[in-house]
């Protein structure tokens, strides 16, 4: 499972629509991406955080997969749907309740040291993304870093910016090891940000990248599989589940991640187990842990030993 979380959709607010030749475009990077071995993608949407929302529900979210039926017809690949927020002065910020359930991810783009702060303690996100192609908007501390690590927030470094002019490659190194330091090589997912199929790379030619920043190489490959799959596991439960626990209308086999079209309401409650398997996959359910047996069996060896 090769997961991409960063796609950007051709749209840069909710008045401007993507143009015919920008969808054409993203197809392109889509196939691409397929072609690569990536399995599920995100669509990546990226507004200010004082952006006046939509009253109406159905026009939060202006990712129109509709429009790549074709593709996903042809490549069998899982579209997905995130909304980046670019937080700068919290006090003219707002709520992302009623925008998160819209989306399958949420994810914060701080560019100040407010913005940072609020990033890190108060929003309900699901990624902790940076613009890479700039200054950091302040110095990451282990201990804001970490903790947001520890609440389940991953922190998400977009390659493409490697691929691009000589200033921003210099930038995007600083960044990524400055978080890579920050975090402690701890909860890095690492995505594409690909705008065109040129910026697009498989695990081993991003591996190579990423393991120059100084994150070990079995962490590389992680970033772009169990990990970045937690992410969506994440968003998933937050919308589809309750306390993302019990999911009600799954039936026993429900897929919460791979069930794009939604589930079925009537259907029974699903009890969704997060598990670890053999491969690093969080969602193969075929695997079962033996680690409490094999310590039973040796406490039984022990007790008869002694006996």
């Amino acid at each position: 499972m090769l997961v991409d979380l960063n796609v950007p959709w051709p749209q840069k607010s909710y008045e401007v629509k993507p143009t015919a030749l920008e969808i054409d475009q993203l197809k392109k990077t889509l196939i691409t991406l397929h072609t690569l071995g990536y399995t599920h993608v995100v669509l990546n949407f990226t507004v200010p955080h004082n952006t006046k929302f939509p009253k109406d529900n159905g026009q939060l979210n202006p990712i129109k997969v509709s429009l790549l039926q074709d593709v996903i017809s042809l490549t069998r690949i899982k579209i997905y749907t995130r909304i980046t927020v670019v937080v700068d002065d919290p006090s003219k910020g707002q709520s992302l309740t009623k925008v998160s359930s819209q989306f399958d991810i949420v994810a914060a783009m701080p560019i100040s040291e407010k913005g940072l702060t609020l990033a890190t303690t108060n929003l309900d996100i699901d990624l902790l993304t940076f613009e890479y192609g700039n200054r950091l908007p302040a110095f990451l501390k282990h201990k804001n870093i970490c903790s947001c690590v520890n609440g389940g927030v991953k922190l998400e470094i977009v390659y493409a910016n490697a691929l691009r002019d000589m200033q921003t490659k210099r930038q995007f190194i600083i960044n990524a090891k400055n978080v890579i330091r920050a975090s402690r090589s701890r909860g890095i997912v690492v995505s594409s940000g690909a705008e065109s199929p040129l910026e697009c790379r498989n695990v081993l030619g991003v591996s190579s990248v990423i393991k120059f920043m100084g994150l070990r190489s079995d962490r590389c490959s992680k970033a772009m599989t169990e990990l970045a799959s937690l992410v969506l596991l994440n968003g998933r439960l937050r919308n589809k589940s309750h306390k993302q626990t019990v999911v009600v209308g799954g039936a026993g086999n429900t897929d919460i991640v791979n069930d794009v079209l939604g589930i079925d309401s009537k259907s029974l409650i699903k009890v969704v187990k997060r598990r670890r398997s053999q491969e690093g996959d969080p969602f193969n359910s075929d695997h079962t842990d033996h680690t409490e047996d094999h310590s039973c069996m040796k406490a039984t060896k022990k007790t008869r030993h002694m006996t």
